[in-house]
C-alpha cells in the first residue's frame, strides 16, 4: 500500500534492543517507551500481551503504563501529524484508545480483531463492556476469519461494520543453503514438523502421542518442533515415557525467515491446537505460511483453520484432540507423498487466490477509501 502511495506511519510498543524510531520499506515505524528501564517491558511480544500476562502474572502492573503511553503518543500522532484513518489492531486496550483520539480529532477508526480479544478475553462484567463499547463505536471492523466474525457478532457488532480480511503470513525465499544443512542432518529420513508455541492450546502433547502411533509403522520418522514454550519440560519428558526420544527434534525458536525452509524441508506440517477454555486458533498464520510453501498441511478442525484448509483438497483435518485420528493420517500421507504433492498444490492455488499479500492489500484498500470519503 505504501508503494501504491499511501504514507503509513506504525506506533508499537518499544522492546529492549529495538529502535525507536525506523524507515522499512516505505513506512515509518515509531516504537513508544511504557516503562524504564527498557528490560522492563515485558508485557508484549514472544507470544503476545495475553501469553504473558499468563506465564508472568506481574506484568499486569505494567497495564495502566502501556494504556497511558498509547494513548499519549496516539493523541500526539493524531494533533501533530493528522492522520486520514486510524487502524488499531486488538479491541483492548488499542481500539479503546483510537476510538478516543478519532472522537477528538474527527478521524474514522477501523479496528481490527485478530481473535485472542475475543477468544482469550472475557465477554462479560467490565471488559465485555469495552469491548461491546469499541464495536458499537469503530467505523468499521476487521476480522481474520470466519470463526473471529462469528465471535464478534455474538459480542454485538452490527453486521453491517464488520468484514473478514485475513492476515498475512510471512512470505520469505526458501534459503537453499539451510535447506541442504537440513537434508545432510536428517538424511532421508521421513519428517514430520511442529512449528509454534509449546502451550497447551497448540496441542503439542497431542501430536506427540500420535506421533507414538506413527514410529510403530514408519520406523524412521522424525518428528521436529521449530518454536518453545511453558511445555518444553514435560514434552521433553512425554517423549522419554513413550519410547520416541531418539525421534524426537527440539529445534527451538528460529528466526522468522528461516521458518519457510523448515517447511520445505518437512513432509508435512502438522497444527494441532485445541480448545482450551474460550480460547482457540482465529485463522494459524502457520497454515497459511506451509501452504505458500508448498508443504502438505495436516490440522483439527477448529476456528479459522477451516477456512484455509478444505478436508482431502487443500489438506487434511482431524477432531482436536484425536490423537489415533492424526496418526492414521500422518502414516497415510508419509506413505503416499503424491497425496500430500497434490494438496500443496491445490493449497498453494488457494493462498494466491484469498490470502496473498496483494489480495489482501487490494481489500484494505477498498475498506479505508471507504471509510475515509465516508
Amino acid at each position: 500500500m505504501a508503494a501504491n502511495g499511501y504514507t503509513i506511519r506504525v506506533l508499537v510498543p518499544h522492546a529492549k534492543g529495538a529502535l525507536i524510531y525506523e524507515e522499512s520499506e516505505g513506512i515509518s515505524v515509531r516504537r513508544y517507551r511504557y516503562m524504564w528501564p527498557s528490560g522492563a517491558q515485558q508485557l508484549c511480544y514472544d507470544g503476545g500481551m495475553l501469553i504473558r500476562l499468563k506465564a508472568k502474572p506481574w506484568t499486569a502492573l505494567l497495564l495502566p503504563f502501556l494504556i497511558l503511553a498509547q494513548a499519549f503518543h496516539l493523541l500526539a500522532e493524531c494533533l501533530i501529524w493528522k492522520p486520514d484513518l486510524i487502524h488499531s489492531h486488538s479491541l483492548l486496550p488499542q481500539g479503546l484508545v483510537a476510538i478516543i483520539a478519532g472522537r477528538l480529532f474527527g478521524i474514522p477508526h477501523i479496528c481490527t480483531s485478530h481473535g485472542n480479544d475475543v477468544f482469550g478475553l472475557s465477554k462479560d462484567g467490565a471488559m465485555g463492556l469495552l469491548k461491546r463499547q469499541v464495536l458499537r463505536h469503530a467505523d468499521a471492523i476487521t476480522v481474520n476469519s470466519s470463526a473471529t466474525l462469528k465471535a464478534v457478532l455474538e459480542q454485538g457488532a452490527s453486521i453491517e461494520k464488520v468484514h473478514q480480511i485475513p492476515a498475512v503470513a510471512n512470505r520469505v525465499e526458501v534459503n537453499a543453503d539451510l535447506l541442504e544443512a537440513i537434508n545432510q542432518k536428517f538424511g532421508d529420513a521421513p519428517r514430520i514438523l511442529f512449528v509454534g508455541r509449546f502451550i497447551e492450546q497448540k496441542g503439542v502433547l497431542d501430536l506427540l502421542e500420535a506421533f507414538s502411533r506413527v514410529i510403530k509403522q514408519v520406523d524412521s520418522a522424525k518428528c521436529l518442533f521449530v518454536g518453545d514454550g511453558v511445555l518444553r519440560s514435560q514434552m521433553e519428558a512425554m517423549a522419554n515415557e513413550l519410547g520416541i526420544a531418539q525421534s524426537v527434534e527440539f529445534i527451538g525458536w528460529r528466526p522468522g525467515d528461516e521458518i519457510a525452509t523448515w517447511m520445505a524441508a518437512a513432509e508435512v506440517l502438522v497444527v494441532p491446537s485445541k480448545l482450551v477454555g474460550t480460547w482457540q486458533e482465529a485463522q494459524g498464520l502457520v497454515v497459511v505460511e506451509a501452504m505458500s510453501t508448498g508443504t502438505p498441511v495436516i490440522a483439527s478442525r477448529m476456528g479459522g483453520i477451516v477456512d484455509m484448509v478444505d478436508e482431502g483438497v487443500t489438506g487434511r483435518l482431524f477432531t482436536p484432540g484425536d490423537t489415533k485420528h492424526l496418526a492414521s493420517l500422518l502414516v497415510g500421507i508419509l506413505a503416499n507423498p503424491l497425496e500430500g504433492e497434490r494438496m500443496a498444490a491445490a493449497a498453494q492455488v488457494k493462498v494466491a487466490e484469498h490470502f496473498a499479500p496483494d489480495v489482501v492489500a487490494r481489500q484494505t484498500e477498498r475498506l479505508y477509501k471507504y471509510c475515509i470519503q465516508r
